[in-house]
């Protein structure tokens, strides 16, 4: 089922005077909106949509600054804050499915985006699946050495060298934070939206200095704090997914997960960029769950 071509037709929308990229498939049931993480774009969820695009509407938008949609500019060290691109993906629902139930499923800090979306439309949401979803402040103590030196980098002076001119969210924290190998063409094809150095990478740096750590307070991490304690009691059907290893959400915390009203944990292959590492099992799991919940 691993496969490097992405067929799925992509839309431009206007949203507030930006545009946005939209990977869309599937005419009929629910919407299903994929939200993507940190160093990739809608290219990431290329071997799950053809066939949950049978289920539901299925809607991938690439977030500003990332995949095809628009730069903002000019950008500097303020640009593409957790805030604003969320309220750009709400409006953007808001165009594209303005009525009927939704579902949302994110992958990392897409994940923290979709609980966002949730908390300010409970009546619209139908179901939420994050995939090594951002929905705590991690321990970044419990990392990998290299891992944890490597963001500390990142989000420290040297970060616009390390991002901004050498690419290397792309070029290392994508291919050391996936289990298999990517092969060539996968690895041209995240590298495809970001060829220029500098502001063109800016919305990759900005993320990633915005993923809430334990080993230094960050500018979401009260916000983050705030939807694992709605999580944990809200009666919102949802899918958590994590690896085996893992990263952000390793067995051990999918046994925390497991206490949430109305949720549903699993553990498939990979580490933090599951949708690489086991994308067959991921749709088995979120078909059978979508079964589930009625719908």
């Amino acid at each position: 089922m691993i496969g490097a071509d992405d067929r799925i037709p992509r839309q431009r929308v206007q949203v507030v005077g930006r545009s946005m990229s939209v990977a869309a498939a599937g005419d009929r049931g629910p919407a299903i909106v994929f939200l993507h993480g940190n160093a990739t774009y809608s290219y990431t969820w290329r071997n799950l949509i053809p066939y949950l695009a049978q289920r539901g509407r299925c809607l991938a938008p690439d977030l500003l600054g990332m995949g095809d949609s628009e730069l903002i500019f000019p950008s500097g060290a303020s640009s593409y804050s957790f805030a604003d691109q969320t309220s750009q993906l709400g409006l953007l629902v808001e165009i594209l499915v303005p009525t009927g139930p939704i579902v949302l499923v994110g992958h990392e800090l897409g994940a923290a985006m979709a609980i966002q979306l949730a908390r300010r439309n409970p009546e619209r949401v139908a179901g939420l699946v994050f995939i090594e979803g951002v929905f705590r402040i991690s321990n970044d103590a419990q990392f990998d050495l290299d891992v944890r030196k490597f963001l500390a980098g990142v989000r420290g002076e040297g970060g616009e060298d390390m991002v901004l001119a050498e690419n290397l969210l792309v070029e290392r924290y994508l291919p050391r934070l996936t289990s298999r190998t990517l092969t060539p063409a996968e690895m041209a094809a995240y590298r495809r939206p970001f060829p220029r150095v500098g502001e063109s990478r800016r919305a990759m740096l900005s993320m990633a200095r915005q993923l809430p750590l334990q080993s230094g307070a960050g500018p979401i991490d009260q916000l983050v704090e705030q939807s694992r304690l709605w999580s944990v009691q809200s009666r919102v059907p949802k899918l958590v997914i994590g690896g085996n290893p893992g990263f952000l959400v390793p067995p051990t915390i999918l046994g925390t997960a497991a206490r949430w009203k109305s949720t549903t944990v699993a553990s498939v292959r990979g580490l933090h960029f599951l949708t690489e590492d086991s994308p067959a099992r991921i749709t088995t799991l979120i078909l059978d769950w979508l079964t589930e919940i009625g719908l």
